[in-house]
């Protein structure tokens, strides 16, 4: 671009237009020597010298003074005007040299500038390499994260379901321990009960016994029970003797019982009736009896044992179970009734106006008494259970058992499902 040259500092391009400072100072000192020899012209010989030139010269100087006064004038003027242009010139000689010194300093910056972008650049460079190794180790890295963190993931899930396994485990062991507690409180129970047995085996050797409850027994059966009865009418006329039968046992050993109730409610309260219902059940599953089998237990297994009888000798069969359950069922002050159906015997209570037939005949193999972990949980819900599914598809009959009056009637007959 002319006379000149272009350098780049930090990206930005700058154009510096130099004239050649030889040729600019070489015409400026060329011009400077002709003024020199002009202006010494005109001076005349106070600038050249004196000598044989100037005396020469003179005659014609004079000669032609008219003439020659307005060429010095010319000269003097066109003098002032080199001079003036002189004065520019090396005015213009002092801004080259200070541009000069600029660009001479510029172009130091310059290299400066250049050799420190160079040292940039290789920085710069660097640091990509640097960001690369670290691009390549945040995706390892976070590779590596989204790996543990599934795995975390994975670990809070199976810990999550392992906490609600231990809450689950916890929960059940509390209720285990709960009942451990309450099985050892109700055979302890079942153990204070089973104490009324010697109370009761005394009241056997009674004259009381004899009279109104041997012989008695033997009357009321003879006078009401014709063997060739049969079908409801058997059924209606067994009924009503198995209640006759917990009436009068009432009127002798009604205490007794209430004594038992209340020795086991002492240790398992009961503040309503259902509740009272199931304690009731309970104490009579923890007491003492296996069941009888006809041709091998006799006579407890055809004779009909009244409910004390149960008590003392821990024997007997379906109707003697029904009998005892029914007496603690009436101490305990619910209305009760004796149940018959086909050739069996069982308990029914009213709860608030509703009859619930109840199993009283629940053993374990080989007609054992069940373990105290079935007496300690039993419900009369339970009880109603198994009596619906055995006896729920027959006819049942009921006697009412009212041990004030002394007299026992058929309250009804129960249709097939024993509703």
């Amino acid at each position: 671009m002319g006379n000149g040259f272009i350098f780049v500092v930090e990206g930005n391009v700058a154009v510096v237009h130099v004239v050649s400072l030889r040729i600019t100072v070489a015409a400026v000192v060329l011009v400077a020597g002709l003024l020199l020899i002009g202006f010494s012209l005109i001076s005349g010989p106070n600038v050249i010298g004196k000598g044989d030139l100037g005396s020469s010269v003179r005659p014609r100087v004079r000669a032609g003074r008219g003439s020659g006064e307005d060429d010095m004038l010319r000269l003097r003027r066109e003098n002032d005007r080199l001079k003036r242009e002189i004065s520019r010139l090396m005015n213009e000689v002092r801004d080259l040299r200070e541009t000069l010194s600029r660009y001479r300093s510029v172009n130091e910056s310059s290299q400066l500038a250049m050799d420190e972008m160079r040292s940039l650049r290789e920085r710069i460079s660097n640091l990509l390499n640097r960001l690369d190794e670290l691009n390549r180790s945040y995706t390892e890295l976070k590779s590596r994260y989204e790996a543990l963190y599934s795995k975390y993931q994975e670990l809070r899930r199976e810990h999550d379901r392992l906490v609600s396994r231990y809450k689950d485990l916890l929960s059940r062991y509390e209720n285990l321990t709960r009942s451990l507690d309450e099985l050892r409180s109700y055979r302890s129970s079942a153990a204070r009960v089973r104490g009324y047995v010697r109370e009761a085996r005394e009241f056997l050797k009674t004259d009381t016994y004899r009279e109104e409850f041997y012989d008695w027994r033997l009357w009321l059966i003879g006078e009401n029970y014709n063997p060739g009865m049969s079908g409801a009418e058997a059924n209606r006329t067994v009924a009503w003797i198995f209640a006759r039968m917990v009436e009068r046992d009432l009127r002798y050993n009604a205490d007794l019982y209430r004594r038992m109730l209340a020795d086991w409610l002492m240790a398992h309260p009961a503040n309503d009736t259902i509740p009272l219902a199931n304690e009731v059940a309970r104490l009579f599953y923890s007491l003492d009896h296996r069941y009888a089998v006809p041709g091998k237990d006799e006579p407890n297994a055809e004779l009909p044992l009244f409910p004390v009888e149960l008590l003392a000798y821990g024997l007997g069969d379906c109707e003697d179970h029904a009998m005892l359950m029914a007496a603690l069922y009436r101490v305990a002050g619910i209305r009760t009734a004796i149940v018959v159906v086909r050739d069996h015997t069982d308990v029914a209570i009213n709860l608030n106006g509703t009859w619930l037939f109840l199993e009283a005949s629940l053993h374990g193999k080989n007609q054992e008494d069940l373990p105290s972990g079935f007496y300690s949980t039993v419900t009369i819900w339970i009880l109603q259970k198994e009596y619906r599914d055995r006896w729920g598809g027959y006819r049942a009959y009921l006697a009412e058992i009212h041990p004030k009056k002394g007299n026992s009637r058929i309250v009804r007959t129960s249709g097939p499902a024993g509703d």
